[in-house]
């Protein structure tokens, strides 16, 4: 593997942005970081994954994955792989793959059927429903930088709401939630019948949900965008079944893009 090399870039000053609910501006958090290398052969060990659970994927997806894409959410040098379901483009499940200590595990899906379908020792409760790879951005907050996601999906007398940013606990890809909002539609008039909020997974009002959110909305984007392969893109070449499956997956690898060809980092750590 070649080193990961680091591109300088200038990073603009927030006057404010920070401010939002008590945060204050992340002077202490360093302009660089060099990310570790990726792990070694963690191209192959995806595609092995894939390769060794097809029976799997195509049970809990029979009419295919929607896309597939890579992304380092929780900047280890390794990245995760971000499986998307079939559905409305408006509001797809997002199942997420870690490759951990040499094996790949899922670690968030919006299917319950894959806590009994993978090995869930790392599943996390919280999962993510979002339209394309590009919904995962990469931002600086007060704490340091972090992927993000504004997970939604709606009925028609239900809306629910939820930022999600991503960690690494002990070495694992972990998902968290930063803030949740559920409202209930009365279906004639349209009005909101019932709502519920939480901040950091403990209950809140309105307030204090739009103040968690803010922190990640208003923070500095570094403007990396995610690539990955999306079935409607190519309906012949990524149709449904074991060599559509495959296809797109390697595609994906190939269209990855490093963050470290991309931005220069803040620690996370910091």
């Amino acid at each position: 593997m070649r080193r990961l090399g680091i591109l300088l870039i200038v990073l603009a000053v927030l006057s404010g942005c920070f401010a939002v609910c008590g945060a204050s501006a992340p002077t202490a958090v360093p302009e660089t970081v060099v990310l570790p290398q990726p792990a070694e052969g963690w191209q192959d060990s995806y595609l092995a994954f894939m390769e060794n659970n097809y029976d799997i994927f195509s049970a809990l997806w029979p009419d295919g994955l929607g896309g597939v894409g890579f992304i380092d959410l929780d900047l280890d040098g390794t990245p995760e792989m971000v499986a998307f379901d079939q559905g409305a483009s408006a509001a797809l499940g997002a199942q997420i793959f870690d490759l951990i200590n040499g094996q790949v595990y899922c670690v968030s899906s919006t299917l319950d059927s894959a806590a009994g379908a993978f090995d869930s020792t790392y599943l996390s409760p919280v999962h993510v429903c979002t339209s394309f790879f590009e919904s995962f951005r990469l931002s600086r907050t007060a704490a340091g930088w972090c992927f993000w996601v504004d997970s939604s999906n709606s009925t028609e007398q239900t809306a629910w709401d939820e930022i999600v940013r991503f960690d690494s606990v002990g070495g694992v890809l972990t998902p968290v939630s930063v803030c949740y909002r559920y409202l209930e539609f009365d279906q004639d008039s349209g009005l909101v019948v019932a709502e519920n909020y939480t901040a950091g997974g403990s209950p809140a009002d309105a307030a204090g949900y739009q103040g968690a959110a803010n922190v990640y909305q208003e923070a500095l984007d570094a403007g990396y965008e995610a690539k990955g392969m999306f079935c409607w893109n190519d309906m012949d070449r990524y149709s449904a079944g074991h060599d559509g499956l495959m296809t797109m997956v390697k595609d994906a690898l190939t269209a990855y893009s490093s963050i470290m060809d991309t931005v220069t980092l803040a620690s996370p750590a910091a």
